[in-house]
């Protein structure tokens, strides 16, 4: 049973995690018209750190992967194709999307399920890339004085809190919440700022193959979405992106500036959306009624709205019927590694032999997809057999060489380690997780303690020796402090 929030519990609990708990770097004087490019690198790394911190990313590998890989298709069609990215999805069923500077753009799931086709979507990731490149957060935060950047950890905090509440008020006093926030900071962005970021993004979206359209559409489709609770109001998108009906129009007119092209729409959007509708349900949602009445009447991709059965049976322990409905999935472009891979996690649960054959056949396929790795490495290291888990050590340890910044494959290294006894890797790995989170007095400590190890050979504690000479001097007094008053129970 989750407990109840009322809605001014909710809001001071927003204001004190938002100001209190989140860090922010000091920029100094904020008189500068734009901030400069190092200080929106700060920025990106500060608000990025403390999402995976408070576990606001979505660290699910297929819903992962796609929208990263979503988002980088737009951006190297964008005006700054060499600008770098972070797309970020929050499992959350709130309708906004948000840009902040240095190139951190974060996309709620329950904008993701609102929309109808991949372009919508994509439409956007575009508007909100067009943001980052004409640096429109840059010249807000500067003149406000760095206040809009706890907007989003603002938001993000409400519907963490709202996610421990039963109450069928949550919603409302998430909306509440973060629209005080969100007009007390004034964070709204000019009609100008929204008028550019239409145009830039509608020509990323044609050049990178969608269709242009998708922007309009979505947008049109926002501002035609009444609640039928009054008090909800707006959805939030269009409280920090204004909407009217003269920007929707003008949207649709540039549109015949464009030749006609071919549109190139993946079908792995109709897969990832069945998954997000699946993982972020409620309890409130009755996903057998829903598929049962979408697949009666063939809504949408009848393939896609099988693997999300499939997965719903998977998550209730039905794996036998999870197996026969992924019998039916006839997969095209590209989405056979997903449907392959949760035939892996229900065989998993009941034939493990079966699942390691499967786990062969399909990395012998598809070696070095990310997707691929992580999952199968999930799956191994859940096993008591030591091969098994070597298996899910070297998969991992491929994903962290890949991706040296991702704090959440340092995670599961650190797992698989323990679970394969070996604790001093396991540690190194911990230590290492808590440093791209900026906790760098845990990671020290962690480190420290691993040094104790009278065990250790000469490389382990070289190795040791050289991350606490890196990361000391990261230290801030402010953690310092706040790590010290956590041992002492101070707070709690």
């Amino acid at each position: 049973m989750r407990k109840y929030l009322t809605l001014t519990g909710l809001m001071l609990l927003t204001t004190n995690i938002t100001w209190a708990e989140f860090k922010l770097p000091d920029l100094g004087n904020p008189a500068d018209r734009v901030l400069s490019a190092d200080d929106e690198q700060r920025y990106r790394q500060s608000i990025r750190e403390q999402m995976f911190q408070f576990n606001f990313v979505m660290t699910d590998p297929v819903v992962a992967s796609y929208i990263h890989y979503l988002g980088y298709r737009l951006a190297a069609f964008s005006d700054k194709p060499e600008q770098t990215f972070d797309f970020f999805m929050v499992p959350a069923n709130f309708i906004n999307a948000a840009a902040y500077p240095g190139g951190l753009v974060v996309v709620y799931s329950g904008l993701f399920l609102e929309t109808d086709t991949e372009s919508e979507l994509a439409g956007v990731l575009a508007h909100e890339i067009a943001h980052v490149n004409q640096r429109h957060i840059s010249r807000m935060m500067a003149k406000q004085q760095k206040s809009t950047a706890p907007i989003l950890l603002g938001m993000l905090a409400a519907i963490a809190a709202a996610q421990s509440s039963s109450s069928s008020d949550a919603p409302i006093a998430i909306a509440a919440s973060v629209s005080a926030i969100q007009q007390q900071l004034a964070i709204n962005f000019t009609r100008y700022h929204e008028y550019e970021a239409d145009r830039v993004g509608i020509n990323t979206l044609y050049n990178a193959g969608l269709n242009p359209e998708g922007m309009a559409t979505f947008f049109g489709k926002l501002m035609q979405k009444n609640r039928v609770d009054p008090r909800y109001q707006l959805p939030e998108y269009l409280r920090t992106h204004p909407l009217s009906v003269n920007r929707v129009t003008e949207a649709r007119n540039r549109l015949q500036n464009f030749s006609p092209a071919p549109v190139r729409e993946s079908h792995m959007y109709a897969y990832v959306k069945e998954r997000l509708r699946v993982l972020t349900a409620d309890e409130f949602t009755d996903l057998n009624a829903y598929y049962q009445g979408a697949l009666s009447q063939e809504t949408g991709s009848v393939n896609a709205l099988l693997y999300g059965r499939a997965l719903h049976e998977f998550t209730s322990n039905k794996f036998r019927q999870a197996l026969d409905t992924l019998a039916l999935i006839e997969p095209q472009g590209g989405t056979r590694h997903v449907v392959d891979l949760l035939e892996i996690q229900v065989w998993s649960q009941l034939d493990p032999v079966v699942t390691k054959d499967k786990i062969d056949a399909l990395l012998a396929w598809s070696p070095d997809n990310d997707t691929v790795l992580e999952t199968t490495a999930r799956v191994l290291m859940q096993y008591k057999d030591l091969d098994y888990v070597d298996q899910a050590i070297s998969h991992l340890r491929k994903l962290v060489v890949k991706h040296p910044h991702n704090p959440h494959y340092y995670d599961l290294l650190s797992i698989a380690y323990y679970n394969a006894l070996k604790p001093t890797q396991s540690g190194e790995a911990m230590a290492r997780k808590e440093h791209l989170m900026g906790r760098n007095y845990r990671a020290v400590r962690i480190l420290k303690n691993l040094r104790k190890n009278e065990d250790l050979d000469y490389y382990q504690t070289a190795e040791i020796n050289a991350l606490i000479a890196r990361y000391e001097p990261l230290i801030t007094e402010r953690e310092r402090q706040q790590e010290i008053a956590a041992d002492r129970g101070i707070g709690r």
